[in-house]
């Protein structure tokens, strides 16, 4: 490795581990853009050796992540970049060294033992439903037409099995088994599972699916509208058409959107006394960390009732005997003996 001049070799090794990871294409691309993100701001700051970069200009390129404004979106463009944001531009850049490191090419990594003090991403910025919230919005689907019956099995699906938005969209007939009342996921990284689903989903499916059910390549939900009828719903369409229902309902607000119909399932699953482990397993998480992550919610519900009904916590105890109190001195010195 000569250096900067050969950034494309960096590229190859850190596209053939992302490969090698499954890494989504979505993923592949957004991680690429920003390497090459970070080998123009290394050519403009004349570090044409990689070799070179040390904790130091990483510091440099970081304050420089910062002081970047996005210029995507509609509502955003100008706005400072989000933690999320920071925190993956970053990631990738450590993605670079990380790579060269293990091919040998250079003698350390640079990001190792470096705190950056990343900006924190408190929990997860979407918004769970009640299981009424849930009941309510389905119920608002009308089946009795083409698009509110497609629209209803697939949101219903969704609810069912914790879906994400790209999961449904890749689902074809063949991956369907509705006597068994069971899909074949695809997932992250090629990582398929085999969930259950719901009775009520099953039947709004079966409904919907009508004979194509033995077309076993063909995309289970199609366009209804436009150009799209008839064609395979991409995954921002159905982010497009939940936000369109979403609003349409008066449901709409911060955290809420499609991906929130998945916290949704997680953590209803835990309302109802559901292990963590099985949850991880129909949500399809590598990592038991994640699904740890849709619980907080959960958590945060039990402490409030924790904190509003135990005697311990509640304002009508906080007063305790003061006989029991001394006895309690003289079991913590040791001077009594139970």
């Amino acid at each position: 490795m000569t250096g900067l001049l050969e950034k494309e070799y960096a590229l190859r090794h850190i596209t053939m581990e992302l490969e090698g990871n499954r890494a989504t294409a979505g993923y592949r691309r957004a991680v690429i853009r920003d390497v090459k993100r970070f080998f123009s701001w290394l050519e403009k700051e004349d570090k044409r050796d990689i070799r070179t970069v040390g904790k130091a200009e990483l510091l440099a390129y970081y304050r420089y992540v910062c002081s970047l404004t996005s210029t995507a979106g509609t509502r955003t463009i100008g706005a400072p970049l989000g933690a999320g944001m920071i925190r993956h531009i970053m990631a990738s850049a450590k993605k670079v060294f990380a790579a060269l490191y293990r091919a040998g090419y250079l003698a350390d990594d640079p990001f190792y033992g470096l705190d950056l003090g990343l900006p924190s991403v408190r929990g997860s910025t979407r918004k769970p439903f009640t299981k009424a919230e849930m009941t309510e919005f389905l119920e608002q689907l009308d089946p009795g037409t083409p698009r509110g019956l497609r629209d209803r099995a697939l949101f219903e699906l969704m609810y069912s099995s914790g879906l994400r938005t790209s999961e449904a969209a890749r689902l074809t007939m063949g991956d369907i088994d509705l006597d068994r009342r069971e899909i074949i996921v695809h997932g992250k990284g090629s990582r398929d599972r085999l969930v259950i689903i719901t009775e009520v989903a099953r039947d709004f499916l079966r409904s919907y699916i009508g004979p194509r059910l033995s077309r076993l390549d063909e995309p289970v939900f199609l366009g209804t509208w436009g150009k799209g009828i008839g064609k395979p719903m991409r995954t921002k369409e159905i982010t497009r058409r939940f936000h369109t229902l979403l609003i349409k309902a008066g449901m709409d607000g911060p955290g809420r959107c499609a991906h929130a119909v998945r916290h949704s399932t997680a953590t209803h699953l835990l309302d109802n006394g559901a292990s963590i482990r099985h949850i991880q397993e129909l949500l399809g998480h590598k990592n038991i960390d994640t699904t740890a992550r849709y619980t907080q919610i959960h958590i945060d519900g039990l402490q409030k009732v924790y904190r509003r009904y135990h005697p311990g916590e509640h304002e009508l105890f906080e007063a305790l005997d003061e006989a029991y109190e001394q006895r309690l001195d003289k079991l913590i010195a040791g001077k009594e003996v139970v």
